[in-house]
């Protein structure tokens, strides 16, 4: 196998990102269900991942102009596509705790919960719908100029080696410092989780052949999912808490699977992130 069958080219996989994110958007257009919506909020956080990865680069055109204004958007988009993505998921994690239960009560709790998610998942599609239309053609215009700015540096092209050592290197600086220390702070963990993500997305810039660095953005994706996981029910525990209280039979099953996801999610960092 070539080194050049191993390579990364960072500005190319950035261009098919934003191909990616055309798509989505105009399918989430036409209708904004869970996989669409999905891919969207992923393919902006992939973007992301490109931006970190060509700020560690050198020999890439000053793009600073346009990749503010595209970061401000797709941080708009993200967070639109966000609020329906979360509804979506919490929505699933209900259904399954009320199918594998025999307790009417927790039934009937988990039907007004659903309720409650259903009509907030409208509105935040109803949102993310309004921004597509109304920003979605200027998202379009500051990409394209932002791939005209990096096209000298279109043929970039860099070892997977050096990808997997950048990956861990912007793990390393933008996690919070001695994190380890404080795996029970919420928002240290939270961000933990987006830190790897990001570096996940930052490692898969090597080809599926580089299989020593594909391994280690695998090793990112575990942490992320885990993370998300523990997340997921740490939402959902907090908003059946302020809708049905803390007595809810519901309640106390999502905080229960909420202890369950933080203790495996606390056992990864320390196994994976070694």
């Amino acid at each position: 196998m070539t080194a050049s069958s191993t390579a990364a080219h960072p500005v190319r996989t950035l261009r098919e990102h934003t191909t990616a994110l055309e798509a989505a958007i105009t399918v989430c257009l036409a209708a904004p269900e869970r996989k669409p919506v999905h891919r969207l909020r992923t393919t902006t956080r992939r973007i992301e991942g490109q931006f970190a990865l060509l700020s560690t680069l050198s020999g890439v055109p000053e793009h600073d102009k346009q990749g503010r204004r595209v970061r401000s958007l797709l941080t708009k988009f993200r967070r639109a596509a966000g609020e329906v993505r979360d509804a979506d998921v919490q929505m699933e994690l209900l259904e399954s705790v009320a199918a594998s239960s025999s307790s009417r009560s927790l039934r009937k709790d988990a039907a007004t919960l659903h309720s409650y998610l259903k009509a907030g998942r409208d509105k935040a599609a109803g949102r993310l719908l309004k921004l597509l239309r109304r920003r979605g053609a200027e998202l379009a215009g500051v990409l394209e100029r932002l791939l005209a700015a990096l096209e000298p540096a279109e043929s970039l092209a860099i070892s997977s080696a050096k990808v997997a050592a950048l990956a861990s290197q912007w793990f390393s600086q933008n996690v919070p410092p001695d994190f380890r220390s404080s795996l029970d702070d919420p928002d240290q963990l939270h961000a933990v989780r987006k830190t790897a993500k990001l570096a996940r997305y930052i490692a898969e810039n090597a080809p599926e052949s580089a299989t020593g660095t594909r391994e280690l953005a695998k090793a990112f994706e575990s942490v992320q999912e885990a993370g998300g996981r523990w997340h997921d029910w740490l939402v959902l525990a907090d908003f059946a808490d302020e809708e049905l209280g803390a007595s809810s039979a519901l309640t106390k099953s999502f905080t229960r699977r909420c202890r369950l996801a933080l203790t495996k999610y606390q056992r990864r960092l320390y196994d994976k992130l070694d």
